[in-house]
């Protein structure tokens, strides 16, 4: 295994740390010499990844390094170099490619129909390009291109073992200075908003992710030991309680559900302190509003209390009417007018 790398590819491919620009000046500075990389990333644009391929492939004699948790774009880089090693401990996903769709409107039938053409098109491009894909991982892993397109559609971790055995690395090496994966809040939310299973890893302790997944199951190791294999697909639950579904609409995103857990990101994490925040301010409210409405009452049922015991007006409080205040022409006049 390549000691002193000449190239250090981490996070995001298609961002700083993992473009095309970067190799392709360090493969113009090193044209009659191997050059090392190093790679460690979760994945990201997939034409940069097939520029990278492309340029180890011209340049003839690069050797790839994997360590830690690789995904997705991360696996493509590497299927130009002349040799594919990775760490014992790390792991390896391939995966059909996706794209974001997103539309929230009100559509007639003319809308709709449009709307669909559209994403029929986005699907037979992601079509093209898995086929694409599944055609260099076949070429590299001498398998049939249908095998690899099963393998993306299933999209499961593989281990260093099973990485090798599909014929993706050549080599395994168990460097002592070689990082174990483990998964970060980081790591994890990205891994969800790419729709990426999680890897059967340690979680980082103490991390939002550890006491979020304490709290949703209760357990106390929420993942395997490093290094188990992911649980078979049919042991994996896609299906969510009635919690959950409630959380899923309180969040407005789907939440990823395997094998009993519940993963969720930390921006979501954020999203439901937020919200029960929220909702704590307004019970606290409603409460104050009671306690309001109680005093009044208490206090209207003290008066009507009060009004109950005082004492109905006597006889003596009354003025009387005596004759001697009666006219007796006005009452003889008031009557005859009543006479028809």
């Amino acid at each position: 295994m390549p000691k002193n790398y000449n190239l250090f590819l981490k996070g995001s491919v298609g961002y700083w740390d993992f473009n095309a620009d970067m190799v392709s000046y360090v493969l113009d500075k090193h044209k009659e010499s191997e050059v090392r990389v190093l790679i460690n990333s979760h994945g990201g644009d997939v034409a940069t990844a097939l520029s990278i391929s492309s340029l180890f492939s011209i340049h003839g004699n690069v050797h790839c390094h994997y360590v830690g948790m690789n995904a997705s774009a991360a696996t493509i880089a590497a299927m130009g170099a002349k040799h594919i090693s990775i760490d014992a401990d790390a792991l390896f996903l391939v995966h059909k490619c996706m794209s974001l769709v997103l539309e929230w409107d009100y559509m007639n039938a003319d809308e709709l129909a449009a709307h669909i053409a559209g994403l029929e098109k986005q699907k037979k491009d992601n079509e093209t390009i898995d086929g694409c894909i599944a055609g260099m991982y076949a070429r590299r892993c001498k398998k049939s291109k249908d095998e690899l397109l099963a393998l993306m559609k299933e999209g499961g971790w593989l281990t260093a073992s099973q990485a090798k055995e599909w014929g993706f690395v050549d080599e395994i090496t168990n460097e002592a200075d070689d990082p174990k994966p483990v998964l970060t809040d980081t790591m994890a939310s990205v891994f969800a908003d790419a729709g990426i299973p999680m890897p059967p890893v340690e979680i980082r302790k103490g991390t939002l992710l550890e006491r979020l997944f304490k709290a949703f199951s209760g357990k106390t190791d929420p993942q395997s030991a490093p290094g188990t294999p992911a649980p078979p697909a049919a042991q994996q639950s896609t299906q969510m309680s009635k919690p959950l579904t409630a959380l899923a609409a309180l969040l407005g995103s789907a939440l990823v559900v395997a094998d009993g857990s519940v993963s969720i990101t930390e921006e979501q994490a954020g999203k439901i302190d937020d919200t029960l925040a929220a909702h704590q301010a307004t019970v606290s409210d409603l409460n104050a509003q009671i306690t309001q409405k109680d005093g009044k009452i208490a206090e209207l049922e003290a008066k009507v209390a009060d009004l109950a015991k005082e004492p109905a007006a006597s006889t003596a409080d009354i003025t009387p009417v005596t004759t001697a205040e009666v006219d007796p022409d006005k009452v003889a006049e008031a009557l005859l007018k009543m006479i028809p």
